[in-house]
Parts: C-alpha cells; structure tokens; sequence
C-alpha cells in the first residue's frame, strides 16, 4: 500500500540536493509521535529473517513541476509531491495517523503544509510489467578490489543485477509473510533504448549521511512471479530502500 501527498510550497523552498536523510527523518518523527515504541523497533531493529534486517518500507524523490538545481542546492517553486509506501500496515496506519492529525511537514526550516493525501490504489500485478522509477534502485554487494573486499554497486550492465535483486525479494517475501515465496522466479531487463537516448547518464551517486550510493534511475521490464514483484512495488526493489531507493510505479507502454 502507498500514499501520495501533496504539500504547498509558497515562496519555495531550498534544501541540499542530497536530502534523503531529511526525509527519513521525517518518517520517524511522524511514526515517534504516533507510536514511540513501533518507531523504535524499527529504527533499531526492522524485520529480521536469517540475520538480514528489513524496514520494508521505500519513498520518492520530492517531485515538483518548478525546480532548479544550484551547485549543491535544490529549489522547488511549485507544489511538492511525495509518495510513501510499505507492505505494513503499522507503518502506515501510524505515519497517516501523524500526518493528518499535524496537517504539515517540518523539514529542515520549511514548514510545508499539506494540500492532500491520497491512498493509491493497488495495480494489477502479472507475471510481465514494466516499471519507471520514482527514486533510484541500488543493488550492493561485497567484491574485491585492490586486495580489499569492498561494497560494490552495480551497474545495469552488470550480469548478477537480476539475480541480486530476485534474492533480495525472496528474503522480503520470507520476512514478510514467514514463509518463501511459492514462486521464486523473478528476471528483471533495464530498458536499452532508454539507456542509450540518454548515452548512458542513468546513474545518480546520493550521499546518505556521508554514505556514497550509487543508484540508476531507468525504466525496467520484470518477468517472474506476481508476488514477488508485488513485494518490489510495496517495499522497493533493491536494497536500502529505507534511505529512499528503489521506489517505482507502473509503466504502461
């Protein structure tokens, strides 16, 4: 389930182009006023399977129709819209709860008030769809470099990118649901012409509390089973989706 918020902006509002941090921030806050010990539980521990923790929960980039990027600064001049989206309903129940009930958003000096919130209707999940990406998707791993066994991001050519996503679903579905998935299959194509038209320029480096994460921001084609893809949609497909990655929506072509 996901929520789309709409929020005005007024005179505009400026923040530093890397401000994902800001808005985890945000979502805690929201989550500590409503219910200090759900907070808790997930900032200090989230869903646990096999030693492997998860948030399972992913939000947007801030989207406006009027913004520029200054050096280091972005700047929104027209209404903002943020989507958030988990498979729990805790976390929504509670985030919507505090939402609503303080009718703004406090980030950084911005008090920005809220114009709507909507719940977004589920899509139609299938065996085929294709996706645009409403934040970038990541997908890490451990490789050695230089005689040292470093995290390494991949790049959409990389050949284990599909394989690395489909095991991190797996093991959301798992947390989720305790249980594997009844399906496992999942494969997963960036679009090449998109790729191309943009010469290659589909990767966007976020630093996340000093953190430098790699992302691509490209539209993408999945074939495999419907509730696997499903958990991508609810939870964010790749990792570190609770610092503002993976995030996507449907794409009709």
């Amino acid at each position: 389930m996901r929520i789309k918020i709409t929020c005005d902006t007024r005179g505009g509002v400026d923040l530093p182009i890397n401000y994902n941090h800001l808005l985890t921030g945000v979502i805690y806050q929201f989550l500590k006023e409503s219910d200090p010990e759900y907070a808790h539980f997930l900032h200090q521990d989230g869903y646990e399977l096999e030693n492997r923790r998860f948030k399972l929960f992913t939000f947007s980039q801030l989207m406006a129709k009027k913004r520029e990027i200054r050096g280091e600064r972005i700047h929104f001049r027209s209404p903002l819209t943020w989507y958030i989206s988990s498979s729990q309903e805790p976390f929504l129940q509670n985030f919507a709860a505090s939402l609503m009930g303080t009718g703004s958003i406090q980030i950084q000096n911005h008090r920005l008030q809220v114009q709507d919130v909507e719940v977004l209707r589920q899509p139609r999940f299938g065996p085929q769809m294709t996706f645009r990406c409403l934040s970038p998707i990541t997908m890490s791993t451990m490789r050695e470099r230089d005689g040292q066994i470093r995290t390494h991001y991949c790049l959409p050519d990389d050949p284990q990118f599909s394989a690395l996503v489909r095991q991190n679903l797996i093991r959301k579905y798992h947390t989720v649901y305790r249980q594997p998935p009844p399906d496992e299959s999942f494969a997963m194509t960036f679009d090449q012409a998109y790729i191309d038209k943009r010469k290659g320029r589909v990767t966007r480096l976020v630093d996340f509390k000093g953190t430098k994460i790699r992302g691509i921001i490209s539209p993408f084609h999945v074939i495999g089973a419907p509730e696997l893809i499903r958990i991508g949609y609810e939870c964010g497909f790749g990792d570190k989706n609770s610092a503002g990655f993976g995030m996507v929506e449907t794409l009709k072509l």
